[in-house]
C-alpha cells in the first residue's frame, strides 16, 4: 500500500485526530508515533516533522480537546448574552453533550493517568483559569450568575463546586454507560436542569 499524500497542514491535523483514537484504545504505554503513522498510512518518520516524540503529540491532542471543549461552552453562553441564569443552564447542557458525544476526550482530560506519565504536559498542567481554558469560561459564567443573584445563598466557591460537580458527574455516568438510558440525552439533561430540585 502506498503512503497517502497529505498537505503539510493536513497531516498534523490527521496525526492529532488518529492519535486521539489510538491513545484512547492503547493507553499511554502502548501508544507510539509509529502506530499513529501506520494509522495515517504515512512513513514512520513523517510524524517527526510535526512532533519530536509521543508526549508532544499527546500534548497537542489535549490542547485540541481543551480548545473544542471551551468553544462548545462559549457557543452555549452566546445564546443568552443578557441572562446569566440561562447561560449557566445552557452551558451545563453543552458540557454534558460535549462529553457524551466525545467520550474519548472525557477519558483523556479527566479519567486517564496520562498526565502523571507524560514528560511534558503544557496543556494539562497550565493555569486552568487563563482565558481560553474551559475552566475559565465555566467559572466566569458562575461568577456572573452569582453577581446577578442577590438571593443566592451559596458562596462563590460552593456554587462553582456545585455546578461543576453536577454536570461533570452526569457526563461521566452517561459517557461511561454506567446508567442504562436509551432516550434523548439532551432532553434528559435539560429536564434535570429545569427541575426545582436543582439550581438550574
Amino acid at each position: 500500500m502506498q503512503n497517502q499524500s497529505y498537505h503539510h497542514g493536513d497531516l498534523k491535523a490527521e496525526l492529532i485526530r488518529m492519535g486521539l483514537k489510538l491513545l484512547d484504545q492503547e493507553g499511554y504505554e502502548r501508544f507510539s508515533l509509529r502506530k499513529v503513522a501506520k494509522a495515517c498510512n504515512v512513513s514512520q518518520t513523517a510524524p517527526y516533522r510535526h512532533f519530536k516524540d509521543k508526549d508532544q503529540l499527546i500534548a497537542a491532542i489535549a490542547a485540541e480537546a481543551t480548545k473544542e471543549f471551551d468553544q462548545s461552552l462559549k457557543q452555549a453562553l452566546e445564546k443568552f448574552p443578557d441572562d446569566p441564569k440561562k447561560q449557566l443552564k445552557e452551558m451545563g447542557i453543552a458540557y454534558v453533550n460535549f462529553f457524551v458525544h466525545n467520550p474519548e476526550y472525557l477519558r483523556l482530560l479527566f479519567l486517564s493517568d496520562i498526565k502523571s506519565k507524560m514528560k511534558i504536559d503544557p496543556c494539562l498542567s497550565e493555569n486552568h483559569f487563563l482565558d481560553g481554558h474551559p475552566f475559565h469560561t465555566f467559572f466566569n459564567a458562575v461568577k456572573r450568575y452569582k453577581n446577578n443573584s442577590p438571593n443566592e445563598t451559596m458562596g462563590e466557591k460552593e456554587l462553582m463546586l456545585y455546578c461543576w460537580g453536577l454536570v461533570h458527574g452526569i457526563s461521566v455516568l452517561i459517557a461511561n454507560r454506567d446508567i442504562p438510558f436509551e432516550g434523548d440525552y439532551a432532553k434528559l439533561v435539560s429536564s434535570i436542569m429545569d427541575s426545582e430540585k436543582f439550581l438550574w
